[in-house]
């Protein structure tokens, strides 16, 4: 089992649904949706590291920018519902050693840190605390992408991959953009080319 490794790599289509869902099974490669798989250890790492390709490749300051702090919110919303998820059942449920060790390794994916020298109860408040600060940091994270957002005039693209395939096949001239074989990064320099032919176009009609 094998983990998608660079934008070179990952088709368009996986990233979409990560990018929406946080749902590590599609950086797995070849896992379509259909059945179930297990999540290798080290899928939240590798997934920063192609966020962070992904935003250097799109090379646009501005645009960038509002799409890291977008991701970085929408990591944060999702650390905070499972982390909160897994303290509860901590606090809740009388574990086995295993069973516990588990549910820290899960709590460190999450960049939660478990003190075994603590009495569990203590530990769980020292987290919680933790947790309690981390919403206040969401909070400033969504009201600068907000701020980000109005003073740039940018907005989520609701368009579904397949049109967009549709619209840049119309723009380039290519045939049948696969979007669950094209690459992350094929498709940012797919993208750079329709830009940059409306950009032409719109030169020589003196608009």
């Amino acid at each position: 089992m094998y983990l998608y490794k660079d934008c070179s790599d990952i088709p368009i289509w996986n990233f979409d649904v990560i990018y929406k869902t946080n749902d590590y099974k599609y950086l797995v490669v070849g896992f379509d949706g259909y059945g179930d798989t297990e999540i290798p250890k080290g899928a939240n790492e590798r997934w920063q590291e192609i966020k962070n390709e992904w935003v250097k490749l799109l090379d646009d300051n501005t645009i960038a920018y509002y799409h890291q702090l977008l991701l970085e919110c929408i990591y944060l919303e999702t650390r905070y519902d499972v982390v909160k998820m897994l303290l509860k059942m901590i606090f809740q449920r009388d574990m086995d050693e295993e069973t516990f060790t588990k549910y820290k390794e899960s709590l460190k994916e999450w960049r939660y840190i478990w003190n075994d020298k603590n009495d569990k109860y203590v530990e769980i408040q020292r987290l919680l605390k933790q947790h309690k600060a981390s919403k206040n940091k969401i909070g400033l994270k969504i009201d600068e992408l907000k701020k980000l957002k109005e003073a740039h005039d940018l907005s989520g693209d609701g368009t579904s991959l397949e049109k967009q395939a549709v619209i840049l096949e119309q723009i380039t001239g290519k045939n049948n953009i696969d979007v669950k074989t094209t690459s992350v990064k094929k498709w940012i320099e797919i993208n750079k080319l329709a830009t940059s032919i409306n950009e032409q176009r719109r030169k020589a009609n003196g608009k």
